[in-house]
């Protein structure tokens, strides 16, 4: 069993994307995203950044939303919080052993006592870099071996996470939070760290992704009496599926946005489409018109104490937007580029948008009455991606 968070009792719901954000889950990047900037084409990153400007932006973006009335968690400090022996456990699972063949049966169990005495005098904070670092220690015999300190080598591997972009590792619906399930085997990992932070909160999940369904958070956006959910290069047909089949998006209307473009630029809903109040988002322009156009599959719930759902119709997206009363403020590739579509909606027509999205653009959203709080992404975006991707609202 975990400690209680402090938090622990409110009840995880997000009927809307305009709604005030209440309870916000951040991740600030730390040591384990070093390695991800060293080798940035193997950890799905668009290139190399300062960490320590990345960190300096990150707290800049926790600060602007705690002065809007967010209560921000950050993960790493809340896994930090959990009861020591199940932090312990999650190291566990999370360090491996690799011997050579060499090692007899009680060297090797000397190796394991040794690891074990390590994580009982580690303190809290420690564990958790532990956790997010990953380690596998490839342990043999030492050539140089002088005394009993000395009589093994060891070879450290990581497979270290960079768990900044909490966007995709949970979905927050009306009925509850789901646990997905990442495409990338390198984030992988990331879904486990999810589960952690919501034992910690004392947080029922109302349901986990499982194989061979893949479905991210960044493709979830809650509308009050329906939801997009989108569907293409990293969630499947059968990542939807499930969440249908097991009712998480609540009474409601749920629309499955089939995007035809396979790109990562364009990997999840989020990084070409928004929301910022009932009857007012911004799209990527050949979203609207033409072979980019996604097709819109309509399910309608049925029932009341258990929720299925009925495939109703399918349409093109600009003539479902147009049928839900949604005004769009059309965007170009190359304000898409610069995360333009991947604002966090704070409030009705609020949102927090990347400084790098542009003057033009904001000045084109203010002009729907819409305010604007810029802040500075020019690091965390070399991550691949902006406020949208960089934050889990539990709460609104």
């Amino acid at each position: 069993m975990t400690s209680r968070h402090p938090l622990s009792s409110f009840v995880p719901r997000q009927p809307a994307e305009w709604m005030p954000a209440r309870v916000v889950l951040l991740c600030e990047p730390d040591a384990e995203t070093l390695f991800s900037i060293l080798h940035t084409s193997a950890a799905n990153f668009l290139r190399p950044f300062s960490l320590a400007k990345a960190r300096d932006e990150h707290r800049a973006y926790r600060h602007l939303l705690e002065t809007h009335g967010a209560h921000v968690i950050d993960l790493r400090a809340l896994l930090a919080q959990a009861n020591r022996a199940a932090l312990i456990a999650w190291v566990r699972q999370a360090t491996a052993l690799d011997f050579d063949p060499a090692l007899r049966a009680e060297e090797r169990a000397e190796v394991q006592a040794q690891l074990e005495a390590g994580l009982q005098m580690l303190d809290a904070d420690s564990l958790v870099d532990v956790l997010m670092l990953r380690p596998t220690l490839h342990v043999a015999h030492s050539a140089d071996a002088l005394d009993p300190t000395t009589r093994y080598s060891t070879r450290f591997s990581l497979a270290p996470l960079s768990p900044h972009y909490v966007r995709d590792t949970l979905m927050t619906t009306s009925a509850g939070v789901v646990i997905t399930r990442l495409k990338l085997a390198s984030r992988s990992a990331e879904n486990e760290l999810a589960a952690y932070a919501l034992e910690v909160l004392g947080i029922q999940p109302i349901y986990r992704v499982q194989p061979p369904g893949t479905l991210e958070g960044g493709d979830f956006i809650p509308c009050g009496d329906f939801v997009f959910q989108g569907q293409g290069l990293l969630t499947n047909e059968e990542g939807v599926r499930q969440c249908l089949e097991h009712g998480v998006y609540g009474h409601v209307e749920v629309a499955v946005v089939e995007t035809p473009a396979q790109g990562m630029d364009e990997m999840h809903l989020d990084t070409y489409f928004a929301m910022l109040d009932r009857d007012l988002a911004i799209c990527l322009d050949d979203r609207l018109a033409g072979d980019a156009e996604p097709a819109v599959r309509v399910y309608l719930p049925q029932g009341t104490r258990t929720v299925t759902y009925t495939l109703a119709r399918t349409v093109l997206f600009s003539r479902y937007l147009a049928e839900k009363g949604i005004q769009v403020i059309p965007i170009s590739k190359a304000e898409q580029a610069l995360f333009a579509a991947n604002v966090l909606t704070i409030g009705p027509r609020k949102v927090i948008a990347a400084k790098q999205a542009g003057a033009a653009f904001f000045q084109r959203l203010r002009g729907f009455g819409v305010d604007v709080y810029p802040v500075d992404f020019e690091a965390l975006s070399g991550g691949y991606g902006g406020p949208h991707c960089a934050s889990q609202v539990l709460l609104r």
